[in-house]
């Protein structure tokens, strides 16, 4: 199965790029904006091509790592050409072209998997499965990281807004609010979202001293924590539990398996090969957008709207 690379920035570098080279794949090629940076890349990987424009790739299955605002030309015009798409998140930067693109691999008949990575980390799948019966009362996420950036909210905490989701379900109603000197590069975003049966509150930063990402369930009794990327404790009114999810891998896990990239990579892959559906579908990843773009809007904050 030939496989391209769109994009050769450092998640293209340091993340995806060690995956395939370690998976059963082939690597066909990559392209970027800068040819320099892709054919640095090339070397570096042993990739044999490097695409003059998009209209070069010839391949199975791409996986588009560019920048968000390039999202949805990039993806659809891979998806119309015929191969399946693995794009990071966001999917867009509107809700409009993210619906857009979901009628396009739907229209296509190829596979498009957003990078929801932290659905694949143990961890969160570990908390995912302690509320598989039902959801918390109440959930805590936050996710922080200093030093802002464009849009740092949409960019960076969608990743814990997907996951409120996953746990909780459908959001009703949003209360947001944020704090910034520019509102394209706001320093917090704090919302509260209740769901059909829990209430979730979103707490994220970029003026923290280090990178910080906790989630805290509670209900039925129970205490479920999770501090990213490998600790969970349980917490019952007998007994406090912690494992470290390190250990299990012998001490070579690495950031790629703690966080679930090497497995989303592995479940996109397997369903490519397969003809199958991957974990998470296009419309699933479309609907944490909305809810993005509601909580963005409920801070005050430039929504996902065109």
């Amino acid at each position: 199965m030939r496989v391209a690379v769109v994009g050769a920035g450092s998640i293209a570098r340091t993340i995806y790029l060690p995956i395939l080279v370690d998976s059963d794949c082939v690597l066909d090629g990559v392209t970027s904006r800068s040819g320099e940076s892709a054919a640095a890349l090339a070397r570096r990987f042993n990739i044999p091509r490097v695409y003059g424009s998009l209209d070069e790739v010839e391949a199975d299955c791409a996986f588009v790592l560019t920048p968000k605002e390039t999202h949805v030309e990039i993806a659809s015009r891979l998806l119309e050409r015929g191969l399946h798409v693995f794009l990071e998140k966001p999917m867009a930067t509107t809700v409009a072209d993210a619906e857009r693109l979901v009628r396009t691999a739907e229209r296509s008949g190829r596979i498009l998997l957003v990078g929801f990575n932290r659905r694949y980390a143990p961890a969160y799948v570990a908390l995912k499965e302690a509320w598989r019966d039902r959801p918390p009362d109440v959930l805590l996420a936050e996710k922080n990281r200093p030093g802002t950036e464009f849009r740092a909210t949409l960019e960076n905490a969608i990743h814990v807004v997907d996951l409120m989701r996953w746990v909780c379900g459908d959001a009703v109603d949003v209360v947001a609010t944020a704090q910034y000197t520019d509102p394209y590069y706001e320093t917090s975003c704090v919302a509260h979202v209740r769901f059909r049966h829990a209430v979730g509150v979103l707490i994220a930063n970029r003026s923290c001293g280090q990178w910080m990402e906790r989630i805290a369930a509670y209900g039925e009794g129970r205490s479920v924590v999770v501090d990213a990327p490998e600790r969970v404790t349980v917490v019952t009114r007998t007994e406090e539990r912690t494992t470290r999810l390190t250990p299990l891998a012998m001490g070579w896990s690495s950031v790629h398996d703690r966080l679930g990239f090497r497995q989303e990579v592995q479940d996109f892959l397997e369903a490519v090969r397969g003809g199958g559906q991957p974990r998470i579908s296009p419309q699933d990843a479309l609907e944490t957008h909305v809810l993005m773009d509601r909580i963005l809007g409920a801070a005050g904050l430039p929504g996902m709207a065109p």
